[in-house]
This record gives structure tokens, C-alpha cells and sequence, in this order.
């Protein structure tokens, strides 16, 4: 076949691009001939793909929704040149496009967040964003809805009723490039890890508190924080965490604090690092650094409000309300820090772009 997918940055550069990217390169291996439409790429992963990348030259806007509606319309003008849409099989976006056949949510859809918070929709831009998404899902070849998670796929079905008519399929990411991790035996299990850039909905002022109780119990507690710089965060969030364990005798002479920011790092090295890792997100459509530690053997703590819930089953996890008390979660960490068991069985990019596969053998099938 050949296949158009649709995202602005193309490469391995976040979570949904290394989706997108990952998937369409497994593509090129089944033999299929894969494109690109984008307006930017990562010229160290691309090179040695197989895809062929196209590019638009929309200048990216400052605001968010109007940086999505600049590459909306760079994409329909493109797709104007009739031979442009014969060029291809199937057409598959991961924005907020109009032409594709096939579109992918990778979170909960803007509808649902205005109707937990009514009053933003008298925001300029949360209109906007509810617009441009109506536009999607209402576009005239749309022919299957695929998502990132079960949780993610109920709430774009119950906001939208009439996509049920369309195919619908939840495809979840891989997560296998991983190995377990060993551990030495005579340490100690007690360093809490977190991971993730966008620490606010992923709950880092949660885990902060969840690791001073853990200190007040237990002084040999420390916490590495990566994904997210101290310059990116506030800097009385960043001056407490730091602060912690400042005025306690700590377990053993150290002159590491007792919360360490680690920035972007290698994820192979930091679960090597941490016993346990805890993610209290508010709101997580998957949450891949979750699937990504079960497969190293490092246990899990996360909220009901992750997507990766409704399909990991592991002995090293456990799933809490995200408004549990602290208690509850401080509990949980002690119950897995050293816990031994099997490594999640990994999911394999070719597993998600066969998947992927079958979804466009079903959509040409029923053309």
C-alpha cells in the first residue's frame, strides 16, 4: 500500500512522534511505500528510515491553537492538487486535519476537558481548539478512529457518538527497547523515581509529597527526578524539593541532596538508578515510561487517570485514585522498593505496525 501520515514534527522527538515514527518505519519494512507530510524533521533519525519525507513550509505560530489551524491549512492546500490525494492508499493524521482517512487521538479529546471545566470554554482559545476538532472528526473521508488507549478511545465515543459507525481500534505503543536491570543485592532499596517533561499533569507535586513522607519514615529515601530540568519547573517547587532532607541527619554521609533533577536522560541508566517509580498523573493518555520500567523490573505506582491501566497486568504495579491520600501511595512504594518479579513481556514496534497493517487491509476491503 501506499500510506500518508500527517504530523507536524516527524521523528522520534516525543512520545506521539515516536509513534508515528516508529510505526511508519516498521511500515517500510512490511514493504509498503510510506510518506511523510510534515513541516519538520529530526535529521539524525530520518536518514535510513525508508520513508520519504514531504515537507510544507507553514511558519509555526506562538499560539497553540493557531499553530494547529497554520498546519491545517498547509495540509489542505496541499491535498488542493487532486494527483496529491491519488498518490495515495490510505492518508493517516495525527493532527488536527480534515482529509485523512484514518485519524489517531493520542489523549483525551478537548470536548470531554470543556465539559469538566465548562467555564473554559469562555477561553478564545479552548473554542478555537474545540472547532478545529469537530472539524476532524467530522471530515468527509474519515473512515476509522484509532487510539492510543482504551480510556482515551471511551471518551472521543461518548463526546462523539458518531464515530462509533466508523472502525475503530485501540492501538497502544511498544515498549520493548529495554532490557532489565540489575540490581546489587546488598543495596538497600530505597530510591523513588519520577520521569516526565510535562510534570505538572504528571503529577510531580504529588510525588514530592509522596517522597517527604516516605523521608519522615525513613531518612535513606532519595528521589531522582528526570525528564524535566530544574529551569523548567517553578522555583519554590524546585527550592522545597531541594530543601528536603536539609534539616534531617541523613542516613549515610552524603553530599548529594536528597532530591536530585537529572534533566533529560537516558531511560536504560535511570531505571538502573531507581527501586521504585511513581506517577500520581492527572491526566496520562498512555503513559509509556510506565510499560517502559515493568519491562527493566523496576515497580510501578501510578493513578486510575493513566491510559496504560486498562492494559498492563504485571505483579510490580499497583493502580491508586489519583485523589488517594498520600498515606495510601507512601504505603504502596515501601510494598514494591525490591520487589522481584517477571519483566512485563514486551510489545514490539512490528506488533503495533501490523496492527496497523490489518486496520488498512480492513478500509481498502470495504472501498
Amino acid at each position: 500500500m501506499r500510506i500518508l501520515y500527517i504530523v507536524r514534527p516527524f521523528g522520534p522527538l516525543g512520545g506521539m512522534e515516536r509513534y508515528v515514527f516508529a510505526t511508519a518505519r516498521e511500515m517500510v519494512k512490511r514493504g509498503h511505500h510510506v510518506s511523510a507530510l510534515c513541516r519538520s524533521v529530526d535529521e539524525a533519525s530520518v536518514p535510513g528510515s525508508g520513508v520519504e519525507v514531504i515537507k510544507l513550509n507553514p511558519k509555526p505560530a506562538k499560539r497553540g491553537w493557531h499553530d494547529r489551524y497554520v498546519f491545517r491549512d498547509a495540509v489542505t492546500e496541499f491535498f488542493r492538487d487532486p494527483a496529491n490525494r491519488r498518490c495515495f492508499d490510505i492518508v493517516h493524521s495525527h493532527e488536527n486535519t480534515i482529509e485523512q482517512d484514518v485519524t489517531t487521538e493520542h489523549g483525551p479529546c478537548t470536548a470531554y476537558g470543556l465539559r469538566l471545566k465548562p467555564w473554559k470554554r469562555l477561553d478564545f482559545s479552548a473554542r478555537k481548539n474545540l472547532a478545529i476538532e469537530k472539524q476532524k472528526f467530522h471530515g468527509p473521508n474519515l473512515k476509522a478512529l484509532v487510539s492510543c488507549a482504551q480510556r482515551v478511545q471511551d471518551i472521543a465515543l461518548r463526546e462523539y457518538p458518531h464515530l462509533a459507525q466508523k472502525i475503530t481500534r485501540v492501538i497502544t505503543p511498544a515498549y520493548t527497547y529495554l532490557q532489565p536491570v540489575a540490581k546489587d543485592p546488598a543495596r538497600k532499596p530505597r530510591v523513588l523515581g519520577f520521569m516526565g517533561r510535562d510534570w505538572k499533569r504528571k503529577g510531580l507535586p504529588k510525588a514530592l509529597e509522596v517522597f517527604r513522607s516516605l523521608r519522615r519514615a525513613d531518612p535513606s529515601w532519595t528521589m531522582l527526578v528526570a525528564g524535566c530540568p530544574p529551569e523548567s519547573l517553578p522555583g519554590n517547587l524546585v527550592s522545597q524539593a531541594l530543601a528536603l532532607g536539609m534539616d534531617e541527619r541523613p542516613a549515610r554521609p552524603s553530599s548529594e541532596p536528597a532530591v536530585q533533577f537529572l534533566g533529560r536522560t537516558d531511560p536504560q541508566e535511570f531505571f538502573g538508578r531507581i527501586d521504585v517509580l511513581v506517577h500520581p498523573a492527572t491526566d496520562e493518555p498512555f503513559g509509556m515510561v510506565m510499560s517502559e520500567a515493568l519491562t527493566c523490573g523496576v515497580p510501578v505506582v501510578f493513578s486510575d487517570q493513566c491510559g496504560a491501566a486498562d492494559h498492563l497486568r504485571s505483579d510490580g504495579l499497583r493502580v491508586l485514585r489519583v485523589d488517594a491520600p498520600v498515606s495510601d501511595w507512601v504505603h504502596a512504594c515501601v510494598a514494591l522498593a525490591g520487589h522481584n518479579f517477571a519483566p512485563l513481556a514486551s510489545r514490539t514496534w512490528s506488533d503495533v505496525a501490523a496492527e496497523h497493517e490489518e486496520l488498512y487491509t480492513n478500509i481498502a476491503t470495504r472501498c
